[in-house]
């Protein structure tokens, strides 16, 4: 029965899903180290990059766009807030509602934390040819089609 559980752990490292999955924890916690350099936390530069990509959605809706609480992004949002990379506009439809805008001041920060991205692509696919790089995200592409989900319309993953 052992010797079962040893083969069945080594299949499952070869499954796309747990790949996937190691690959993503990795990037994330090495961008993590690399942005804390700037002060923000996961959970600021997540947010900060769902703003950048959806300018003007509701704290509900970055909630929703990065998968946790409306507390959790709240937080985020009122040290951003603070800092004043971010600011809340009323929502001319909603009254109770906020809108979430960048400001001008978070510029420099977003050209830092599109610096550390591209860097840390560059460290990822060392080693890859041009045609190599681009086949690979081709075909991450198809796979996120065949799942049937466009993700830049469902998340706000940071770049």
């Amino acid at each position: 029965m052992r010797e079962e559980a040893a083969v069945k752990k080594v299949d499952d490292d070869k499954a796309l899903g747990i790949k996937v999955m190691k690959l993503s924890r990795l990037l994330r916690l090495r961008f993590d180290q690399r942005a804390q350099g700037l002060g923000l936390t996961r959970a600021q530069w997540q947010t900060i990059a769902c703003v950048r990509r959806r300018p003007g959605a509701t704290q509900r809706e970055i909630a929703a766009l990065l998968e946790v609480g409306e507390v959790t992004v709240g937080r985020s949002i009122d040290k951003l807030v603070e800092a004043g990379w971010v600011e809340r506009r009323p929502d001319p439809a909603d009254r109770r509602a906020h809108r979430i805008w960048l400001t001008v001041a978070i510029d420099p920060v977003i050209g830092e934390l599109s610096r550390i991205g591209e860097s840390e692509e560059v460290e990822a696919l060392a080693g890859f040819a041009a045609a190599e790089q681009a086949s690979f995200h081709a075909m991450l592409d198809r796979i996120i089609a065949n799942l049937g989900e466009d993700a830049e319309e469902t998340r706000c993953d940071p770049d």
